[in-house]
């Protein structure tokens, strides 16, 4: 992934139209961010308060924000799960009942089952939640309350001085894992044949339902108010000035971001800029035929987002209008969610 310098001093703006299919997928990734996986629980996590961590937070924040309140809002953080919930996972996927093999030699009926199988074999098996586990306590994470729900996140300071503060957001379904290997290029530039001046401050932020971040306990975390809840942290970790990066569901609140227009944005990066004409939208929406005067590589786009509408998005459906239904199946069943994402 690359991301180039954004050192904008004009506010970030974009588009306010909002396609049917856009809002239909906002609205997935919104529902589909509850009850969806096994491994995510506050109490998984812990909080820790030793003097080292509590020193190398404090001091980037306490001319900020004063000493007591620095690390009242902003605690040091340590991913701890139970080894008999591991345990329980790993029974759960030997027991895996499976279907009937799919009737077509395609993916048209779904995920095909000699697929599913040997990636739910290497998860239950040879899949070391330990080492992924290191990898993300060997970063800088902190947790805080934001609006009554607890936000996990990464917060990596470059080296280089004038750093750039950047909050990136991962997308659905993902965590802030899909982010990880930007971290050392992104704030270690010179260590990547770039330059200083091209350094970054990473905040890395998990969505809430997501990681190790808290599930909300009501309706309401929609991207306007995650985008609302991002120029909080940044505000609690003393940043003044920053941009911000999303991709995929990601995408959609770096762009709520800069509609929102913050006091401190600067200017927005998204690899997922899922926008389309109100024409075309009117007759995907209606089966109608793609408008006259699309030129060849458009014609091939409209075809692709038809077949979507018409056939890829039926686990979509489900989660918008039955989120709780699906979701007992997915929490209960490893390969199910699996298969599901």
């Amino acid at each position: 992934m690359t991301l180039e310098k954004v050192r904008c001093t004009t506010k970030a703006h974009t588009t306010r139209a909002r396609d049917d299919w856009r809002r239909f997928l906002a609205t997935v990734a919104a529902t589909g961010a509850f009850g969806l996986t096994l491994l995510v629980a506050p109490s998984y996590a812990q909080t820790v308060p030793a003097a080292d961590a509590k020193a190398s937070l404090m001091s980037p924040l306490s001319a900020k924000l004063g000493a007591a309140d620095a690390y009242d809002s902003i605690r040091p953080l340590r991913i701890n799960v139970p080894e008999a919930d591991l345990v329980d996972l790993r029974q759960r996927v030997v027991a895996t009942r499976w279907p009937d093999k799919e009737t077509v030699t395609d993916q048209s009926q779904g995920v095909q089952l000699a697929k599913i199988q040997e990636l739910v074999r290497y998860w239950g098996t040879d899949y070391d939640w330990r080492k992924a586990e290191a990898k993300l306590n060997a970063l800088p994470e902190f947790v805080t309350t934001i609006d009554g729900l607890d936000i996990q996140f990464v917060w990596v300071r470059s080296r280089h001085s004038n750093a750039m503060p950047l909050i990136m957001t991962h997308g659905w379904p993902g965590s802030i894992f899909e982010l990880l290997k930007v971290i050392g290029p992104l704030t270690d530039p010179t260590a990547y044949g770039g330059r200083a001046e091209d350094a970054f401050d990473l905040v890395l932020p998990s969505m809430p339902g997501y990681g190790f971040s808290g599930k909300p306990q009501g309706t309401g975390w929609n991207p306007d108010h995650i985008a609302r809840a991002w120029e909080e942290l940044m505000r609690r970790l003393g940043y003044k000035r920053y941009v911000a990066q999303g991709g995929d569901w990601g995408s959609v609140v770096a762009d709520v971001m800069a509609r929102q227009a913050p006091a401190g944005l600067l200017g927005i990066h998204v690899n997922m800029p899922a926008t389309v004409p109100a024409d075309v939208a009117k007759a995907l929406n209606n089966g109608d035929p793609a408008p006259a005067g699309l030129s060849d590589p458009e014609k091939a786009a409209f075809a692709s987002m038809d077949a979507m509408y018409k056939k890829g998005g039926g686990y979509a459906a489900m989660m918008v209008t039955r989120p709780q239904t699906i979701g007992y199946s997915l929490a209960d069943s490893p390969a199910g969610l699996a298969a599901w994402f």
